[in-house]
């Protein structure tokens, strides 16, 4: 039985991106014949804007607007919003809406509720893997399948919820029309790094900020752009003054387009603390543009090791050792095409959006 219609349930419509692979999923589910409708619980942020023609928008009333507990208080009004919906399937776009399936499950007992892993399932090393694995269990039920976004990523997954409510689907961060660019190789001097990313702790901007320090203390003429908004923007602003890098470091916000800056950059810088598969990796590598990262997800490490023309991972987070791999990056040829399509064209949305639309329809 196909699943006609197909509800994506998220918070508000801040910059992210596993929202905005979830409305490139929709816009083609959309093209397929489907009915899709949105669910958020505020009405607020970039991304509204992104939504494809066609899709339905539903806010909840009052609004839930997103604050450091919001995520424990949606379930419900969520629920009751959903039930009044009722879709067929609902796509639970990332890690951060998880604990949204147990009260969409009791609303909507014959719908299937597929989840995507953005992120590790679990990222703290601090409580015992017995434990953590209850608490996954418990924050994921009512989920019938979740979604590893690489087979690199799977032995994550399934360390914590059973193997027969995994399936994987290689993350759509690719449109089908999109054509891989070449490049020249960065000259190693006057180095133009690019962060993409919301300034929050898990992105760690302040470990890029650092990096550009390190490298200027070796003597590098480097500068680094950084594209994305949040709650950091003080504190970061405050370390480039006490830096004294203000000369070197632009916050350029958030911009819709990030291709332009890819594009005029030599390298992409990623200081992450963990990923699942970080979409901004391959929307530069299309641009011809490498990257260097930290140690922050399974994917990503398997990438620079199968293809190490793409990028650099750095095996410890110290501002010396990304330096130091950024100047050995700088140091490669520029990834060929050939070289990017077989690093990334796994990635492109069409097969991915038929996986999805195959995975409803069997859940039903």
């Amino acid at each position: 039985m196909p699943a006609n219609h197909i509800l994506i349930p998220i918070h508000d419509f801040s910059a992210g991106g596993t929202e905005l692979i979830a409305f490139r999923l929709a816009r083609l589910w959309l093209a397929a014949g489907r009915r899709v409708s949105i669910l958020a619980g505020a009405g607020d942020g970039p991304l509204r804007a992104r939504v494809p023609e066609g899709v339905e928008v539903h806010i909840l009333s009052p609004e839930r607007p997103r604050s450091a507990l919001s995520r424990l208080r949606l379930g419900r009004p969520m629920a009751l919003a959903a039930r009044a919906i009722d879709p067929d399937a609902v796509f639970i776009p990332g890690n951060f809406h998880f604990m949204l399936g147990r009260a969409l499950r009791a609303a909507l007992p014959r719908s299937a509720i597929v989840a995507k892993a953005s992120n590790p399932v679990w990222s703290s090393d601090w409580i015992p893997p017995a434990v953590a694995r209850a608490l996954v269990r418990q924050g994921t039920n009512g989920i019938d399948r979740i979604i590893a976004m690489a087979p690199s990523l799977e032995t994550d997954v399934v360390r914590y919820v059973t193997a027969d409510r995994v399936a994987v689907i290689d993350d759509p961060f690719l449109d089908d029309e999109a054509v891989i660019a070449a490049r020249s190789a960065a000259s190693g001097s006057g180095m133009r790094l690019l962060t993409v990313g919301r300034l929050e702790p898990q992105k760690d901007p302040r470990l890029a900020v650092s990096t550009l320090k390190a490298l200027r203390a070796q003597g590098h003429d480097a500068s680094l752009l950084v594209l994305g908004g949040g709650p950091m923007l003080a504190g970061l602003q405050e370390q480039i003054a006490r830096d004294a890098l203000g000369d070197h470091v632009t916050l350029a916000g958030y911009v819709a387009d990030p291709a332009p800056y890819y594009r005029a950059a030599d390298m992409l810088l990623m200081s992450s603390r963990f990923e699942g598969v970080p979409a901004v990796i391959g929307e530069a590598l299309v641009t011809g543009l490498p990257f260097v990262a930290t140690d922050c997800s399974p994917w990503l490490t398997a990438l620079a090791g199968n293809h190490p023309a793409l990028g650099t991972v750095a095996m410890d987070r110290s501002p010396d050792t990304l330096a130091a791999a950024v100047i050995e990056q700088a140091r490669r040829p520029a990834p060929s095409v050939a070289q990017i399509e077989a690093g990334i064209g796994a990635h492109r949305i069409g097969p991915a959006a038929g996986a999805y639309l195959r995975l409803f329809d069997s859940l039903i």
